[in-house]
């Protein structure tokens, strides 16, 4: 039975990757998001979609090797957490940088296989509960709100290429750098909160 979640999932991460686009966030796109659990499961899961569909539409003979690959039970990750005493390890770039690198210059030094990893859509997320972004009219890109722009979050007008539509990228400089790394545990406490508010709904 196909799953109608997975799939729109599935279609939304293709349908942006085949323009040329970050799948989860209004960034440029990158080989390492492209390489990333997220877009790899997708992925995953489409494949797994267009093998069901194909079983089940009969375009599939049973001569062939094209199969519904068995799943492989994912281990189950623990919150992403970062104690205060770690945050010592952190130091800001020199130059400002955008969430992704910054995202990912967190996750490389506190690389843990059993942690689920901070993504830029939930540090995105920590940074508009607090006051630090705001989505604008047209709702696609966040951009600073005036709290923001006094951490000293700049923003830059960028044009896609491919399809000549615009779009805004936030850089965070040192200080704004250092203001996320020390708030770390609270953006992991927010990030806890929110996975217990959800499954307390379900």
């Amino acid at each position: 039975m196909l799953d109608i979640k997975k799939l729109r999932n599935a279609y939304n991460v293709i349908h942006r990757i085949s323009q040329n686009r970050h799948p989860f966030a209004e960034e440029a796109l990158s080989l390492e998001t492209v390489q990333s659990a997220q877009v790899q499961e997708a992925l995953a899961d489409a494949a797994e979609a267009i093998a069901v569909y194909g079983k089940i539409m009969n375009l599939v003979s049973q001569s062939t090797s094209f199969k519904v690959a068995p799943k492989t039970p994912k281990p189950v990750k623990s919150s992403f957490v970062v104690e205060q005493n770690d945050l010592s390890r952190l130091q800001p770039m020199i130059e400002a940088t955008n969430i992704t690198k910054l995202v990912k210059y967190i996750n490389d030094t506190f690389a843990d296989k059993e942690m689920h990893n901070l993504t830029t859509v939930e540090l995105g997320r920590w940074l508009e509960n607090t006051g630090y972004l705001q989505l604008p009219e047209d709702g696609r890109n966040k951009i600073p709100t005036e709290k923001g722009s006094a951490l000293g979050i700049v923003t830059e007008k960028r044009v896609r290429q491919a399809t000549g539509e615009s779009y805004y990228i936030n850089f965070y400089p040192q200080a704004a750098q250092q203001f996320i790394f020390d708030n770390l545990p609270a953006v992991a406490e927010f990030l806890t909160k929110e996975k217990e508010e959800k499954f307390a709904d379900a």
